[in-house]
């Protein structure tokens, strides 16, 4: 698996205390404009980090259990 970029990890850090976010709300939490923060999310969800979940309507994200493991070992390579 190649290494996640510091936007990837920025998403999984903000999807990692739990809970389903917005695309939007991953961004406001990761501090990454839309364009890098759905670029992301694209990317994490293709390798199986994250997943999509239907919440009113609109799909959100969550991280995977194999999302939560990448972040705590090939994460903290990126961590300041």
């Amino acid at each position: 698996m190649s290494r996640l970029n510091q936007a990837q990890v920025a998403v999984l850090a903000s999807l990692a205390p739990g809970g389903v976010l917005s695309v939007a709300a991953i961004a406001q939490s990761a501090e990454l404009t839309l364009c890098r923060t759905r670029n992301a999310v694209s990317k994490l969800n293709s390798r199986g980090l994250i997943m999509a979940r239907r919440w009113g309507g609109r799909a959100s994200w969550q991280i995977t259990d194999r999302g939560r493991r990448t972040l705590a070992t090939r994460g903290r390579y990126h961590q300041p």
